[in-house]
């Protein structure tokens, strides 16, 4: 998949915010005994901005020439990109803006990317590592746990396998960057990790 999004043209314009950021941490020697659980097959990637690369590239039409199965989902037409040989498949995010009516939005890479709430945590506070000889774009380990903090209560079936991600990885995280972070969450942003905080016994004073 990395491959195939960096011979497109697409992988500096992503980046990776799904649970295979754990993984990423682990190749990458980010996080020293930290061992990532990942039960997905499921791939996300944050645009990070509607309008490039400029001129666009066609990551979705790119796919389909290199064997990769793509679709759209039919209620709100966003593109999936799904390796057979894997099982694997890739689904595209980019952060909602102002009253954010649309639920989907095409972009300069060639997809349609779903519209979420929240993504600047992660967007605004990213890292550049070295992953299976790529370079990969994805949130430092701090804002990827905050995001996932603050969004638990939205997450429905999925909000405690997500508290116990952010269980396993609190130990590991550098507590002045966590503090970067959270200083740089809104104000009902940071109510709602203060919430899963108490929910789940994790002290954001250490």
């Amino acid at each position: 998949m990395l491959d195939l999004i960096e011979d497109a043209g697409c992988l500096p314009h992503v980046i990776l915010v799904g649970s295979w950021v754990e993984f990423v941490y682990r190749e990458a020697g980010i996080l020293k005994g930290f061992m990532p659980n990942i039960r997905t097959l499921d791939v996300d990637f944050l645009i990070r901005n509607l309008r490039q690369p400029n001129p666009a590239a066609q990551l979705a039409s790119f796919a389909r020439e290199n064997g990769f199965f793509v679709e759209s989902d039919v209620l709100n037409g966003t593109t999936k990109i799904l390796d057979a040989s894997s099982g694997l498949e890739v689904e595209f995010l980019i952060a909602k803006r102002g009253a954010g009516a649309e639920v989907a939005l095409k972009t300069h890479i060639g997809v349609t990317a779903q519209t979420l709430r929240h993504m600047d945590i992660m967007s605004k506070d990213s890292i550049e590592v070295v992953c299976l000889g790529h370079l990969v774009r994805v949130p430092s380990p701090e804002a990827y746990v905050v995001h996932k903090m603050a969004i638990n209560d939205q997450r429905g079936a999925k909000a405690e396998k997500d508290a116990q991600a952010v269980l396993g990885m609190w130990p590991y995280l550098d507590e002045e960057s966590v503090h970067k972070v959270l200083d740089g969450l809104t104000k009902k942003e940071r109510k709602r990790v203060e919430s899963f905080a108490q929910k789940w016994g994790v002290d954001l004073d250490v």
